[in-house]
């Protein structure tokens, strides 16, 4: 698949979204966790012997799918974001570059989540993400 270029008007255009598919992903990872530890108490109490028709299996019967949704709605969010041609480089940080083209190089706008837009860019060669130059410093030609 041939990426996707954003103008920085058009990477500024998807804020918007991407902080809901963000927090989407975010509140999926928090809930994922609780169901984790849950899903490990009620397993100890299945091991003990627990009938199974029990509350606590039938309990964690109940855990084990909304767990199965969360990792769905997780996948969705994040397959969203790459959908509209966005790499998500960090999905705790928040940090998405946009490929781009800045003075006839090819770069990576790069965004965090609580950002009002795009303020910084760094090189396509560049293997550690969150070193990201101001705009005002994008490559010359």
């Amino acid at each position: 698949m041939n990426p996707k270029f954003f103008t920085i008007d058009e990477a500024n255009s998807l804020i918007g979204y991407l902080e809901a598919m963000l927090e989407r992903i975010r509140r999926g990872r928090q809930r994922y966790l609780w169901l984790l530890q849950e899903i490990g108490i009620l397993r100890l109490i299945a091991e003990c012997g627990a009938d199974e028709d029990s509350a606590d299996a039938l309990e964690l019967r109940d855990k084990l799918e909304q767990l199965d949704a969360v990792e769905r709605e997780i996948r969705r969010a994040t397959v969203a974001i790459r959908e509209t041609g966005c790499i998500l480089r960090d999905a705790d940080r928040g940090l998405i570059d946009f490929f781009s083209i800045q003075n006839n190089t090819v770069v990576y706008l790069s965004w965090k989540r609580g950002e009002d837009r795009v303020r910084f860019w760094r090189p396509i060669r560049e293997s550690d993400a969150s070193v990201r130059r101001p705009l005002e410093e994008a490559p010359s030609a």
